[in-house]
């Protein structure tokens, strides 16, 4: 039997990083999940170990923790096309709390191309015209305060 030593630092180059708000509402106690994301996710078919690392440690977290909501935090993500995208960013339904997207600039133009295919380009010019895509950190939890 041959064992070689395996990480998750030699399959992808993204880095993350989480953070849990806790709030009061209604009587319950609310817990949102930041989940963040940086680095460059690799274009085309290269990018699927990426996608699937993203996707298996938001799962994990997610499971670990137990938010009301979660906020995947790109912004300092750099993405031009990449496979198994649309699984990171909850298209399919994935994501089964309500979630919320911050990006920007070095992310948001190829996650639009993503979610007009999903959605459609006569609905969705921009990734922002996504009712969950945010620019600004406020704004994705003002969304997701809303939906708990």
């Amino acid at each position: 039997m041959s064992l070689r030593p395996i990480s998750f630092e030699s399959e992808t180059a993204i880095r993350y990083e989480f953070q849990l708000e806790t709030f009061e509402k209604e009587s319950c106690s609310c817990r949102i999940l930041i989940a963040k994301f940086a680095g460059d996710y690799r274009p085309g078919h290269l990018g699927a170990p990426d996608g699937w690392f993203v996707r298996g440690i938001t799962e994990a977290a997610l499971k670990v923790w137990c938010p009301d909501a979660l906020v995947l935090d790109l912004r300092e993500l750099s993405s031009t096309w990449g496979d198994e995208m649309e699984e990171v960013l909850g298209i399919r339904g994935e994501i089964q709390v309500p979630f919320g997207i911050v990006g920007s600039e070095s992310c948001l133009p190829a996650i639009g191309t993503l979610v007009q295919v999903f959605y459609g380009a006569e609905k969705i010019k921009t990734a922002t015209d996504a009712e969950n895509i945010f620019y600004n950190m406020e704004e994705a939890l003002e969304y997701v305060h809303q939906k708990v």
